[in-house]
């Protein structure tokens, strides 16, 4: 079932809520394509596209948090840090199920829940609680 935004998900931060509105689509995308596992090349370029672009999003998270003197940068870094390599490790074992004739689609579909399952978890965790913290450094500045 796929993930909708909704308004209580937003941090008050343009460039960072658009980036995590992108993230929802690619997560979505990606259990879409989990689903038809053979075929492989809309699988790997799903996964690689959410790669690349977690990392770009976390990168410019730390820059704006930088920017605007956010006292738990760092902590907030290694949460990074750690879920690219949860998510390394859960791409590394769907290619590896990808490679493995005896897997098969029923069982790559199975495998696979722990991926989606993973970054479900991700997105309500990561952005709805740690990311959720930057909400009072964006609201000091607003005028009302």
């Amino acid at each position: 079932m796929p993930i909708f935004w909704r308004p209580q998900m937003s941090i008050g931060h343009e460039e960072i809520d658009a980036d995590h509105r992108y993230l929802i689509l690619l997560i979505n995308t990606v259990e879409l394509v989990l689903r038809f596992p053979e075929n492989r090349p809309h699988i790997e370029m799903a996964l690689e596209e959410l790669r690349r672009y977690a990392a770009g999003h976390f990168e410019r998270e730390e820059r704006i948090q930088i920017a605007w003197g956010y006292i738990h940068l760092d902590q907030h870094k290694q949460e990074h840090r750690q879920l690219l390599r949860e998510l390394d490790g859960l791409v590394e074992r769907i290619q590896a199920l990808l490679d493995d004739p005896a897997v098969g689609a029923d069982g790559l579909r199975d495998k696979s829940q722990e991926l989606i399952h993973f970054l479900r978890h991700w997105l309500v965790e990561h952005v709805m609680k740690s990311d959720m913290l930057l909400v009072p450094l964006f609201k000091k500045s607003r005028v009302f």
